[in-house]
């Protein structure tokens, strides 16, 4: 009994992953309004009541891949700073990263931010400027201004503003654009956000 649970529970992990990329391909072909949670399953080739187990709506299953694209990016953002670069590339890694996290993953921003925030009220909408993107930045930006690399300002003000701006010049680049247009959107950014932090001296 107790082996027979263990491999059930081994097995509940994949099973999930299975359910979100089904849902993935779905909500990418379908949309959100247009994909049913019949579709989802055909897809992953498993019954209806075993999406329920997993997930009470479609709704939460969009809600999940919206969380597992915050977690990728609260991640590239964390990697980003944690060189022992100056705070200049350590920016530049952090918006490169941004970006390239927002690149491979297009549909979700889609469905996290255009569907979710503006056609289902019912879904709360997930900023960028959760905590651990938050806090990282703030402690980056607090270091930067103690160390006279960076414009002497409300280290956590200035983050929340980095992050704001982020979000929305990724949905801009990544929903609305065009490929050259993408890259136009993530050069300007840098160079406003470098331009605006960065103390130069001399």
């Amino acid at each position: 009994m107790a082996a027979t649970r263990a491999r059930r529970t081994e097995t509940e992990p994949v099973r999930r992953a299975q359910l979100l990329r089904a849902a993935r391909k779905v909500f990418r072909a379908k949309g959100y309004d247009g994909a049913s949670v019949s579709e989802i399953v055909r897809e992953a080739g498993v019954a209806q009541g075993t999406f329920y187990l997993y997930f009470p709506s479609k709704r939460d299953a969009a809600v999940s891949l919206r969380t597992g694209l915050m977690e990728d990016m609260a991640q590239a953002i964390t990697t980003a700073v944690e060189s022992r670069t100056s705070f200049e590339d350590r920016l530049e890694s952090l918006i490169a990263a941004t970006f390239k996290v927002a690149r491979k993953n297009m549909d979700l921003f889609s469905l996290a931010f255009i569907g979710a925030d503006q056609t289902h009220s019912k879904m709360p909408s997930a900023p960028l400027e959760h905590a651990l993107p938050l806090r990282v930045i703030t402690d980056l930006f607090r270091d930067a201004v103690d160390a006279g690399e960076m414009e002497r300002m409300d280290p956590e003000i200035a983050a929340r503003l980095t992050l704001g701006l982020l979000r929305q010049s990724v949905i801009e680049a990544y929903v609305f654009s065009d490929a050259e247009e993408s890259n136009r959107i993530e050069q300007g950014v840098s160079a406003l956000l470098l331009n605006a932090l960065v103390r130069r001296t001399g």
